[in-house]
């Protein structure tokens, strides 16, 4: 037996569980009418049998039984946005997300420059730029490094810094201009400050060594290693290209991807169109199958707040704009129905209240215009929605990808939006609330790297509004508060659902594949502030023990 918290490594154990009996917890099946019953029988890896266990039929009682001691079996999580690879790829030499000070960030910085002799440029992850204050900065990155390349990656992944060096060896001076997509800031004198937000930094990940595929296949099966761990068995990599396609159809051909991944492939209103649409064809016919899906079209129409890169519909209130939408309504409606005719689900990247209602208008001109075909297109992080567009999501059918743990907005972001946006337009951040009661189904996504991929910390922030395990903490617009159903459904069949997984995830019935985690406690009975306490103690994929174990 392996205690939990561990791996699985040898097969008598990971394969335990094919064919067994779990009873005396909660098994919560799931699906679109979730119940609740207190056994569930695996054969072969599949569900045999799932009720009371008064009334398991005798022929389920010839093998193993397992006493779950009051545990919750539920189907495995699956996270409807995600960026896995690049999460570890971006943070394999260095993850600053504690440090919270340049003074921390400096020594961590040095330290990996000095552990990684061999790297041709630095690169530090998940780092807290706000911290950094006046010394966000090229020459405050310089004495940190000068000698090579250096590039600080923020934690949303939107925004980053470089040093000089960086800045020589990509030729960017007083004279480059901006890229579609993207901003490099200046000084008084237009001389860049080495501060780069959106298409300005993405164009330079393909310098850096560490996004190299060597890297990314060590990254991918850390990623599946943190999935299990969090009982998810079913992913949407968010933004992928030849990369991450290659990568991850190795792993499947190897047999080495043990769960279901959705690849959301980028389409950029940079490059011509038609191309594009080729490629993603190309790439579906080569590489689509078994547990690897290519069938998302991904698009980024806006960036975030923070950077006054998210599209608004009314200007920030301090600065003299209201964010620049990287697409044109036009041009976003060529691409969504270019797509949309060669079969592909649509997933946007959605921040602004502007960016939404691009989003829900192109939504309802497929609606209208080519009525008749199942879509299951995704807003993802909705994070302002005007009021006026709440009702629209489920009139088009679509569906809100959100991210649980961004619903307890913490005192200090609140100010920086209150600074963004004024006060007004913080009451329509993150309306989850609204949105449930306006019929929407929400998928249970982490944005991981941005926060934690577990789904227990994402349901306790969206049921809560305040941080984790605090039950004195403030609350972020109450009214917006969801129950415990919601995300579990949300973590669970709706996003399995928004995938198209729902044909072997999110639902535990019989015949379908045994894909469970296995919680510490009964969720229900568990107090609000101690949801994200809970832990996964086994996670099995079509049968097979992938993290934990039960004695």
């Amino acid at each position: 037996m392996l205690s939990p918290g561990t791996y699985p490594q040898q097969s008598d154990e990971a394969q335990r569980y094919l064919n067994c009996t779990l009873r005396n917890g909660v098994v919560y099946t799931g699906g679109a009418t979730p119940r609740c019953v207190d056994c569930v029988v695996v054969r072969g890896g599949r569900v045999a049998w799932v009720g009371a266990y008064s009334d398991c039929p005798d022929a389920f009682r010839d093998h193993e039984t397992i006493d779950l001691r009051g545990r919750m079996v539920v189907p495995s999580f699956t996270d409807s946005h995600a960026h896995p690879v690049e999460g570890f790829q971006l943070t394999c030499d260095a993850d600053l997300g504690a440090a919270d000070s340049f003074e921390a960030i400096a020594q961590a910085v040095r330290r990996c420059a000095s552990e990684r002799p061999e790297r041709s440029w630095v690169m530090a992850g998940n780092v807290s730029l706000e911290a950094m204050g006046s010394k966000l900065h090229r020459e405050a990155l310089d004495t940190l490094v000068a000698d090579r390349p250096l590039m600080l990656i923020g934690h949303d992944v939107h925004s980053g810094c470089v040093n000089s060096a960086a800045l020589r060896a990509l030729g960017v001076d007083a004279a480059t201009p901006d890229p579609e997509g993207g901003i490099y800031e200046r000084d008084a004198h237009g001389q860049p400050t080495g501060v780069i937000h959106e298409a300005a930094l993405y164009s330079m990940f393909r310098h850096l060594p560490q996004m190299n595929p060597a890297e990314s296949v060590q990254a991918l099966r850390k990623a599946q290693q943190q999935a299990h761990r969090f009982g998810i068995t079913g992913w949407f990599e968010a933004m992928a290209g030849q990369r991450l396609v290659d990568v991850y159809a190795s792993a499947r051909d190897a047999g080495e991807l043990k769960a279901n991944v959705s690849l959301g492939l980028l389409v950029s209103p940079n490059l011509p169109l038609g191309s594009q649409i080729d490629k993603l064809c190309e790439w579906r016919a080569a590489y689509h199958g078994g547990r690897l899906r290519l069938h998302t079209a991904k698009f980024f129409i806006d960036g975030v707040i923070e950077s006054h890169t998210g599209a608004l519909l009314e200007p920030y209130a301090d600065v003299v704009h209201s964010g620049n939408a990287h697409w044109t309504p036009r041009q976003l409606r060529e691409a969504v129905f270019t797509a949309d005719a060669e079969g592909f689900d649509l997933h946007f990247h959605t921040i602004g209240d502007r960016a939404v209602r691009m989003a829900l208008d192109v939504l309802a001109a497929l609606k209208s215009e080519r009525p008749g075909r199942e879509r299951r297109p995704q807003l993802a992080h909705v994070q302002m929605i005007d009021e006026a567009d709440v009702a629209r999501f489920a009139q088009v059918g679509a569906i809100a990808s959100v991210q649980g743990v961004w619903a307890d907005v913490s005192p200090d972001l609140q100010a920086l939006y209150r600074q963004r946006v004024g006060n007004a337009r913080i009451a329509r951040h993150y309306v989850f609330g609204d949105l449930v009661r306006a019929g929407t189904r929400l998928s249970g996504g982490s944005d991981w790297p941005v926060s934690t991929q577990n789904p227990l910390v994402a349901m306790e922030h969206a049921v809560r509004r305040a941080c984790a395990g605090q039950p004195d903490a403030p609350v972020f617009l109450p009214e917006q508060r969801v129950n415990l159903d919601v995300m579990m459904q949300a973590y669970t069949h709706h996003a399995a659902f928004s995938l198209r997984f729902d044909d072997q995830a999110g639902y535990i019935a019989p015949g379908r594949p045994a894909s469970l985690a296995v919680l510490s406690q009964d969720l229900r009975a568990v107090e609000s502030h101690r949801l994200a306490q809970a832990e996964v103690e086994l996670t099995l994929f079509e049968g097979e023990a992938v993290y934990g174990g039960l004695d």
